[in-house]
């Protein structure tokens, strides 16, 4: 075991399998402990060296001592045939091409066809092939002769496809080809999941594979989808294909292009067969038509394949079907099981929801069951048992031949349909609505608090006519705090329980200790989720419903393939846009498929060109061939049998180093706009306390002042300059993300913005905001909310130069108005409870303001109005965060902050603020 940073960097060689810790380490929050693959088993072994595909492109141009760009005389002619391909139909290229304008240019290619010349002669990808598939009808013609119906199926090889994605050297950094195990602790107690090389499936699927094999672990995506939006009833089932040996987050976009479409299957109209048949014959064309697709698996996944990897280095390659991302009905396809059932498991149709164990499917029974009902064989026992799997009389499905794959463990968890759409919005929106009311829970979403990046559901939600996963996310970020106090307790607790596994669920790294908490919370659902029942919001009287059984499997499937980001369908319907819509948008609309391959080619084809340039500009072009005896200068000292080894852990007794993860605490940064626009330049104090709601704006500045050392009194007349917010830069949590756009906070703090011509007036932003105080407080000392206090800032400002106080205590400042400090959380949500603090002067109570260093915000939060029964007629959007009197500090308002209370307050992730 050696440590290191980064858990979820491919390591683009495998890493050395004798390397172990001998000396015991303190747990140290930030660093991780891997655990390589037995050195007997030579995971990821180099064969041998090759030049890459655009070494390959780069090295013809040279010796024909052509420019870079290929077919076109000079980047300008390249770019804009980029632009045309990407952005203009074939019709208006032509006519844009004839422009005046454009000729003058001097272009080489003056028409589309000379354009799309130039384009079919760039280096291609993986050509397409066709295979025609006749179905014979039961239902006959005039002349007695059975009907029949040619499909045709368009797909591409799948090893050539991954020989695409393992070559592609702008994958370099990207890849793994050997499984590890990763842990938080030196003792290996509390493992570390995220990416698929640090899941089971590799690390199992390696001890059943040849010594020194590589493997590449394929997932395949199918989904139909509609073409005409208004119109027409024109279909298409794409297939993609992914490798496992990406890092997620380049698989999953489609801007790298790190899925590709592996075909079509055909939508047929099966009018041979008649109703009572046609189902089934549109699940037995769907298994013959993948079969046709995947055949060249069969052979690549009984004996490898040698494949030139982006590393330049060549090992003998494994493709193996691992995982098959897919809603439920088109699991249910796959599987060859009727809708009522598990296509993981063999529990009975009317035991899906009690929470019970789900023993899985055994392949070999269910090909056996599948044959003697094919062939008329079936014994009374089998028939029973065929009955009792929910079976479809599948006749050879399409994963029967395909070697080390059980497809039954191959199935994914759907976050989207299964999570956002189908158990938040389908079943509990709707249980909580019949209980609370539609018109009352309307009102506590259009009354709520805005924050920025939070869709507000300004007329409740009851008339959205639309959903997307972004809605179902938006809502669930208040749903809690909105049914408290307006449902029994009981039903809280449910809801609770399943927002907490939805969120779980949902992070993009687990350890042992997060998917504890994830069964915990799919426990604490099941305790308390007969309340539905009992209060008359759920009929019928039982959970049997197929999503809410998938959830039993969540735990598993991650142990199995690494978290749910990495294989959400959200990724596939994303891909149906570029390989789907556009497609068809760009062809003539008959004939559609094939005219969509071809427009597809093109779209590829400049998008490899464009890669090639890149790879290029970044200098990695060698024109000197590797040897496999420089791979040692260039990549971790190699083996005598080709085996890398790490650099880092040399030798079983060396002591590696141990390395900080940049979680680790650090100090909190912000930033502010550099100039202040004209609208926020010298407002008078009095425009400030009255915009901003800000009463006791002038004697705190006061207070500041004189503890600064200035008698300076300032009027209201006098002027401030205001910044309309404050951005922290949010330290990174493993389990949330690492993209720096993704950990940017807002804290506004904007004045309102007055109606002018035709633009409306908008009230004040004025967030709420965790701020550094420094207080010791019993029931947050030990968690990642230590030493912090809710406060609603209301002004964010700099003071003049003639202030009379240092420069440093100039600002930017900000003035907020506390709120009591955190006291133990609601027992019902879980939840802390807090109000405003206040203060007497002159027997008056006010508001508790005070002026503070901008530095001491942490990150904006959100304070959700606890309601009663009845939400009050006097609290709107614009007047609750003033009128309200407590408040619920709401933490699944983001993953961040739902990280740093739930999870840390639990011991789970490391503690990041300090």
């Amino acid at each position: 075991m050696h440590v290191d940073q980064d858990a979820s960097a491919p390591r683009n060689l495998p890493p050395n399998p004798r390397a172990t810790v001998e000396e015991v380490f303190e747990d140290v929050p930030g660093r991780y402990w891997h655990e390589a693959y037995s050195s007997a088993k030579k995971a990821g072994s180099v064969t041998g060296t090759a030049r890459t595909t655009f070494d390959t492109i780069r090295d013809d141009q040279v010796l024909q001592g052509a420019e870079v760009w290929g077919p076109f005389r000079n980047e300008s002619e390249w770019q804009l045939a980029k632009w045309l391909i990407k952005n203009v139909g074939q019709g208006q290229a032509d006519e844009f091409l004839k422009l005046a304008f454009v000729q003058s240019a001097g272009p080489e290619y003056t028409n589309q066809a000379q354009l799309y010349r130039n384009v079919h002669s760039l280096p291609g990808g993986v050509d397409w092939k066709c295979k025609e598939v006749t179905q014979e009808g039961d239902l006959r013609d005039a002349q007695g002769r059975a009907r029949t119906e040619t499909l045709e199926v368009w797909y591409r090889d799948p090893v050539e496809c991954i020989k695409e994605l393992l070559g592609n050297p702008m994958f370099r950094q990207h890849l793994a080809y050997a499984p590890e195990r990763v842990y938080r602790d030196q003792h290996g107690t509390n493992r570390h999941i995220d990416e698929m090389w640090t899941a089971d499936w590799w690390w199992d699927m390696q001890g059943r594979l040849p010594t020194g094999a590589t493997v590449s672990p394929v997932i395949l995506s199918s989904d139909k989808t509609k073409l005409s939006n208004f119109r027409g009833d024109k279909s298409a089932w794409p297939v993609y294909l992914t490798i496992g040996n990406l890092r997620k987050e380049t698989r999953r976009s489609p801007s790298m292009h790190g899925s590709v479409l592996l075909g079509y299957l055909p939508v047929g109209k099966f009018d041979c067969f008649s109703e009572n048949a046609k189902q089934l014959a549109r699940y037995q064309a769907f298994h013959d038509c993948m079969r046709i697709i995947l055949d060249g698996l069969i052979q690549a996944g009984r004996e490898g394949v040698d494949i030139p990897c982006a590393d330049r280095l060549v090992r003998r390659v494994w493709p193996i079907l691992a995982a098959y991302v897919a809603d439920y009905p088109e699991q249910c396809l796959v599987a060859a099981c009727m809708e009522n059932r598990c296509p993981i498991g063999q529990i009975s149709p009317d035991s899906r929801g009690t929470h019970e164990h789900c023993p899985g499917r055994n392949r070999q029974e269910i090909l056996t069951l599948l044959d003697s009902h094919f062939h008329g064989t079936l014994s009374s026992t089998q028939q029973d048992r065929f009955k009792a799997l929910g079976l479809r009389a599948i006749h050879k499905p399409f994963w029967r031949d395909l070697p080390h794959a059980d497809i039954f463990t191959c199935f994914t968890p759907d976050l989207l349909h299964q999570l956002h759409k189908g158990v938040f919005k389908d079943h509990l929106v709707k249980w909580c609505t019949a209980l609370l009311g539609e018109k009352e829970l309307d009102s506590r979403f259009s009354g709520g608090p805005t924050l920025q990046g939070l869709r507000h559901f300004k007329n409740g939600i009851s008339h959205v006519s639309q959903w997307t996963g972004h809605e179902h996310k938006q809502m669930e970020r208040v749903f809690l705090a909105l049914v408290a106090g307006g449902v029994p307790n009981e039903v809280v607790l449910a809801v609770r329980g399943l927002l907490d596994f939805i969120y779980l669920a949902s992070l993009q790294a687990h350890t042992t200790k997060t998917l504890a908490l994830l069964r915990d919370a799919l426990d604490r659902f099941h305790t308390h989720k007969n309340a539905f029942i009992e209060y008359k919001a759920r009929s019928p009287e039982h959970f049997n419903i197929p999503k809410y059984h998938m959830l039993e499997h969540y735990v598993e499937l991650i142990l199995r393939f690494g978290t749910t980001d990495g294989f959400n369908t959200e990724w596939s319907e994303r891909l149906h846009i570029d390989y789907a819509k556009d497609a068809y948008r760009a062809s003539n609309k008959k004939d559609y498929i094939a005219q969509m391959t071809k427009w597809l080619w093109r779209q590829e084809a400049v998008d490899r060109f464009e890669m090639y340039q890149e790879w290029l500009r970044r200098g990695e072009y060698s024109l000197v061939p590797q040897s496999l005896e420089s791979t040692a200068t260039n990549n971790p000292e190699l083996d005598d049998d080709g085996t890398a080894i790490r650099t880092d852990s040399t030798t079983p007794s060396s002591t590696p180093q141990a390395s900080q993860a940049s979680t680790a605490a650090s100090p909190m940064r912000y930033k502010v706009a550099k100039t202040h626009p004209k609208w926020l330049y010298n407002i008078p104090v009095s425009a400030i306390v009255h915009g901003h709601r800000a009463t006791q704006f002038l004697p705190a500045l006061h207070t500041y002042l004189r503890l600064h050392g200035s008698n300076i009194v300032v009027y209201p007349f006098d002027g401030l300059d205001l910044f309309k917010q404050l951005t922290v830069h949010l330290p990174v949590i493993p389990e949330v993300s690492n993209k720096p756009e993704k950990l940017k906070n807002v804290v506004r703090a904007t004045p309102p913005i007055k109606a002018e011509g035709r633009r409306a007036g908008e009230p004040a932003q004025l967030d709420f905001a965790l701020l550094h105080t420094g207080e010791r407080n019993v029931n947050t000392d030990g968690t990642s909310l230590e030493g912090l206090r809710v406060a609603h800032v209301r002004v964010i400002f700099k003071m003049r130069e003639d202030c009379g106080i240092p420069v440093s205590a100039r600002g930017p400042l900000a003035y907020v108005e506390w709120f009591t400090p955190f006291n133990k959380p609601d027992s019902t949500t879980g939840m802390f409870v807090v109000a405003r603090s206040t203060r007497t002067t002159g027997g008056i109570q006010h508001a508790y303001g005070e002026i503070v260093d901008a530095g001491r915000i942490a990150r904006n939060c959100y304070l959700s109005p606890k309601y009663g029964r009845i939400k009050s007629t006097l609290w709107t959007s614009e007047t609750v965060a003033d009128v309200c009197k407590t408040f619920h500090f709401n933490p699944y308002i983001d993953y961040h902050l739902y990280c740093q209370f739930v999870l840390r307050h639990r011991g789970c992730i490391w503690p990041y603020v300090k």
